[in-house]
């Protein structure tokens, strides 16, 4: 019994190291509202890529401005923003203030607001994106919270076996 114990020891302290591994790899990547500014242009371009990761996103290119804005798929209502959003047309949007452009030189965006004429606009608030974003990263960190639990069980059962199972010396063997 006091064999079990070992490996409960064993077992737990892995799943101690993978639960806090899979908590602290799944930290939400979001930036506070308090760090973004708003940028209000006239939207030229629309570029539909598909990252390396699998990752569709829609670039957007406004008039008189060289940096390119991103929108990926993983954000809510991205079909209607891959489709039906208008270019030629005043969108205001959402960045990171003081962020560099990631390597496919653009920045993400984190909210957006179509103007359109002549139907209600597409409307993307920070709050919406924010939900989507993290509820992956939440769900992980759940799992990982689990893990981390089991690991605990796991050592607080090893160490109730290794106190109430006592010791019994064996006859060495010829």
């Amino acid at each position: 019994m006091r064999w079990f114990a070992g490996w409960l020891f064993f077992l737990g302290l892995i799943a101690l190291a993978g639960g806090g591994t899979i908590y602290a790899t799944n930290l939400p990547q979001v930036p506070g509202e308090d760090d973004l500014v708003p940028f209000t242009g006239f939207l030229v371009g629309i570029v539909l890529k598909k990252d390396l990761d699998g990752t569709d996103t829609v670039y957007f290119r406004y008039r008189d401005h060289d940096q390119l804005y991103k929108y990926l798929s993983i954000y809510p209502q991205y079909i209607e923003v891959r489709d039906r959003l208008g270019i030629y047309r005043q969108v205001d949007i959402l960045v990171e203030r003081d962020r560099e452009a990631d390597g496919d030189g653009a920045l993400p965006i984190w909210g957006l607001v179509e103007h359109d004429p002549y139907r209600e606009g597409t409307v993307v608030s920070y709050d919406d994106i924010y939900r989507e974003v993290t509820q992956t990263e939440r769900s992980w960190q759940r799992v990982g919270l689990y893990v981390l639990a089991a690991g605990l069980v796991a050592l607080i059962v090893g160490t109730v076996i290794r106190r109430t199972v006592p010791y019994r010396p064996r006859e060495p063997r010829a």
